[in-house]
C-alpha cells in the first residue's frame, strides 16, 4: 500500500551522481563478497547473478536505492483531479497531474501510478511514484492509501547520466580482484572431471558477459532463458527446488559477516539447518586417494587430483585453484586472490572443514570449532564475531548472536524445527517471523514470507527421482511442468495455458530457451561452460571469447563490432580494454591489486588527451589488528 498522491505534496531529487558512486561502492563490496562466500560457482559464474543479474542492472539500483537517503525536496504537483479529494486536497493522477520543478524544465508530469486504482479514468498517484524528471512524489496522505502494482505510464529520465554510467561501469569491472600469487607447479585437469552438477546461476558467465545481457535486454529474462529457473524457483533441468538467496543478517566490515541460506531438494549433506539447507561456512574437503573432493557452499561435490607438495590445480569450470603449499597444507584460491584455508586433508575420506578466509589485504573471516569439529564462534578482522547456539536436543543451529567483549548483545537470527527436524521458521533480529516453511517426506511443499507471499509445491517421482510437477503462488501464479529426460527438454504452463520450453546438454546447462510470449533463445557453450554465443529472438548474435583462465577476452556485438579485455597477470583485474572505435582504458595496480591510475584513450595514445582517476591512497586500507590469529600466507 502507498500514501495517496494529492496537489501541492513535494517531490524531490536524490542526489544522483552521490547516490550512483555510492551505490557503485556498494555493489562493488557486494561483488567481493560473494566472491569471497560462494567460492566454487567462480568470479565469472555466480558473481554476477547474484550481485547484479537477480536484480536487474544493480549497480543502478544501489545507486538509486542509496541515492534515496540523499533526497531532497525539488518542487511539487500543481495540478490534481477537479472533483475527487483526499484529506480536503486534489487526488493526484499519473498522465495528467503536473508539477513544477526545480532541476528540470519548469513542467513535468507524474509518469507512474497505481495499477489498478483509477481516479477520473487515470491511474491514482502515491508516494513514491515517479516523475517523468526522474523526481519521486515525496509526501502523501497520513491515512489514506492506494493499492495496486506501480505502472510505468510515461517514460522517465534518468538522474544519473550515460557518461558517468559508464564510468562506473569500467571501475566495477577494475574492482574485482587482488594481485596473483607467486606461480608454483601448473597440472591440468584431467578429462570429464567435473562437479556432479553446475553451479545454480552459473549461467550468467561473468561480469562482461552479463553487462551484455543488461545492454541487449536480456537480463530480465535470464534466469529462464539462461539458467531454466521459472517460477520462486525451480530448476527445469532437474525438477528440484531451489532458494539461492535467502540472507538472515549481515555484519559491515572490512570483511563482512554476511549470513544467508542455500536450499536444494536434491542435496544429502548434513547441515546445521537440517536437511537440503547449506551455510556458506560449511564447506569441506576429504581426500580419497588421488583425488581430493570439495562440498562447496551449494553442496555439490567438486573433485580434483590429489597434489603433491608445493603444486596447484586449475579448474576452469569453478574458475578456482586448489593448492597444496610447501607444508602439506591445502588451500582454495579464487582468480581475486581469495583463499580458503582447510589446513592438512588427510586420505581417510573424511571432510575437513574451512578454517579461515582471507584476501590479498589481510581482511579475514577466522572459524572457531568446537573439539567435536562444530563450528561455534565466527571472528572478522576488526573485532567482529558472532557465537553459534545449537538446540541440546536436535543439535540444529538456534540462534546466532553477535558478541562483545565476550557477551552476547544481540541475537541476530533465530531457527526453528519441525519434529522431523526439518528448519520450518526465522525469525530476525527484532523477533519478526520472516520465514516459513513446510515439507513432506523431506521436500519442501511450502514455504512464505514476512509479507504473506506463499508458494507451494507439487511433488512426483519421475525416471527415479522426485520432481516438482506443479507450482502455485497465493498471488495467482501457477506453473505445471512436464518433463522429457530422453530428448531433455522441460516444458512449462503457466496460468493463462501459454508454454514455455527449455532444452539443456548433458552437463544440464541451457542450450535453448523458449519463453512464454515465443521468444527463442539459442545458447552456445564452450568446453567449460563459458556462453560463448548467445542467439536473440530476432535473430541477432552476440558473441563471447575466453582465455584458458575462463576470463572474457572479447565480446562482439550483433553489428560486428568487437571489444577486446586484457588482464593484469593470472586475476580478473582487467588492465586494457579495446573499444571498437579504437580508444583504450589502460589501468595500473598496486602489488595488492589495488588501482593506482586509470588512464582513458580516447584516439591513440600518442595523438589524445587523457582523463586519469586515482582511487584512495592504500594508507587508508590498512588491515586492523588480527584479532582471532595469525595471517595466512600462500607458503
Amino acid at each position: 500500500m502507498f500514501e495517496a498522491a494529492r496537489l501541492l505534496d513535494e517531490i524531490e531529487h536524490t542526489g544522483a551522481l552521490t547516490g550512483f558512486l555510492l551505490g557503485a561502492v556498494v555493489g562493488i563490496a557486494a561483488v567481493a563478497y560473494v566472491s569471497f562466500t560462494f567460492v566454487t560457482c567462480g568470479f565469472g559464474g555466480i558473481l554476477l547473478g547474484l550481485a547484479v543479474g537477480l536484480a536487474g542492472n544493480a549497480l543502478a539500483s544501489l545507486g538509486e536505492a542509496i541515492g534515496s537517503a540523499f533526497s531532497s525536496p525539488a518542487g511539487q504537483i500543481e495540478s490534481a483531479s477537479p472533483n475527487v479529494f483526499i484529506n480536503g486536497r486534489p487526488a493526484a493522477f499519473a498522465i495528467e497531474s503536473t508539477a513544477v520543478c526545480d532541476k528540470h524544465s519548469p513542467i513535468v508530469k507524474v509518469a507512474e501510478g497505481s495499477s489498478n486504482v483509477f481516479i477520473n479514468g487515470l491511474p491514482a498517484a502515491r508516494k513514491g511514484d515517479k516523475l517523468t524528471c526522474g523526481a519521486k512524489i515525496g509526501t502523501g496522505s497520513p491515512n489514506v492509501f492506494i493499492g495496486g502494482g506501480t505502472q510505468h505510464y510515461l517514460p522517465v529520465d534518468d538522474e544519473v547520466s550515460a557518461m558517468y554510467r559508464y564510468t562506473v561501469d569500467i571501475l566495477l569491472i577494475v574492482a574485482g580482484g587482488a594481485k596473483a600469487v607467486t606461480s608454483i607447479a601448473r597440472l591440468g585437469m584431467q578429462a570429464g572431471l567435473k562437479a556432479a552438477g553446475p553451479c545454480a546461476l552459473r549461467f550468467m558467465g561473468g561480469v562482461f558477459l552479463g553487462d551484455a545481457i543488461f545492454r541487449f535486454g536480456v537480463a530480465p529474462l535470464a534466469e529462464k532463458v539462461l539458467g531454466g529457473l521459472h517460477g520462486n524457483p525451480v530448476d527445469t533441468t532437474t525438477g528440484r527446488k531451489l532458494l539461492i538467496d535467502e540472507s538472515d543478517f549481515s555484519l559491515p566490515g572490512l570483511m563482512p559477516i554476511e549470513w544467508t541460506r542455500f536450499y536444494a531438494s536434491d542435496l544429502t549433506v548434513d547441515s546445521a539447518l537440517g536437511n537440503g539447507w547449506v551455510l556458506p561456512w560449511e564447506q569441506s574437503l576429504r581426500r580419497k586417494g588421488s583425488f581430493l573432493y570439495l562440498s562447496d557452499n551449494q553442496g555439490r561435490s567438486v573433485p580434483f587430483v590429489t597434489l603433491d607438495y608445493n603444486q596447484r590445480i586449475y579448474n576452469a569450470q569453478e574458475q578456482l585453484y586448489l593448492v597444496r603449499t610447501e607444508g602439506g597444507h591445502y588451500l582454495l584460491q579464487t582468480l581475486d586472490n581469495v583463499f580458503y584455508y582447510f589446513g592438512e586433508v588427510p586420505d581417510d575420506n573424511q571432510p575437513v572443514p574451512l578454517e579461515r578466509i582471507e584476501n590479498a589485504l589481510g581482511h579475514f573471516l577466522h572459524f572457531v570449532r568446537s573439539e567435536d569439529g562444530v563450528l561455534t564462534d565466527i571472528c572478522a578482522t576488526g573485532g567482529q564475531r558472532v557465537h553459534l547456539h545449537y538446540d541440546e536436543v536436535t543439535s540444529r543451529l538456534s540462534t546466532v548472536k553477535r558478541i562483545v567483549d565476550d557477551k552476547a548483545v544481540e541475537t541476530l537470527v533465530r531457527y526453528g524445527y519441525d519434529s522431523n527436524g526439518q528448519l520450518n521458521s526465522v525469525y530476525n533480529r527484532n523477533g519478526d517471523s520472516v520465514r516459513n516453511f513446510s515439507y513432506t517426506d523431506g521436500l519442501m511443499t511450502r514455504h512464505a514470507n514476512a509479507l504473506g507471499l506463499s508458494c507451494e509445491y507439487r511433488w512426483e517421482v519421475l525416471d527415479g527421482k522426485p520432481r516438482v510437477v506443479e507450482h502455485w503462488t497465493s498471488d495467482g501464479e501457477h506453473f505445471q511442468f512436464d518433463y522429457d529426460f530422453e530428448a531433455r527438454q522441460t516444458r512449462v504452463t503457466d496460468v493463462l495455458g501459454r508454454r514455455a520450453e527449455v532444452t539443456w546438454n548433458k552437463d544440464r546447462r541451457v542450450v535453448a530457451s523458449t519463453d512464454f510470449g515465443g521468444e527463442q533463445y539459442r545458447i552456445a557453450l564452450d568446453d567449460t561452460g563459458n556462453i560463448n554465443g548467445l542467439t536473440l529472438p530476432d535473430g541477432n548474435q552476440l558473441g563471447f571469447e575466453y582465455d584458458d583462465l575462463s576470463r572474457l577476452t572479447a565480446e562482439t556485438d550483433p553489428l560486428g563490432r568487437t571489444t577486446r579485455y586484457q588482464h593484469h597477470y593470472k586475476t580478473t583485474l582487467v588492465k586494457q580494454i579495446t573499444y571498437p572505435d579504437g580508444s583504450t582504458w589502460k589501468a595500473r595496480y598496486d602489488e595488492r591489486g589495488n588501482l593506482v591510475r586509470s588512464t582513458h584513450w580516447v584516439t591513440r595514445p600518442n595523438t589524445s588527451t587523457a582523463r586519469t582517476a586515482c582511487p584512495i591512497p592504500s594508507s587508508t586500507r590498512r588491515s586492523s589488528p588480527n584479532t582471532c590469529g595469525g595471517t595466512i600466507s600462500p607458503r
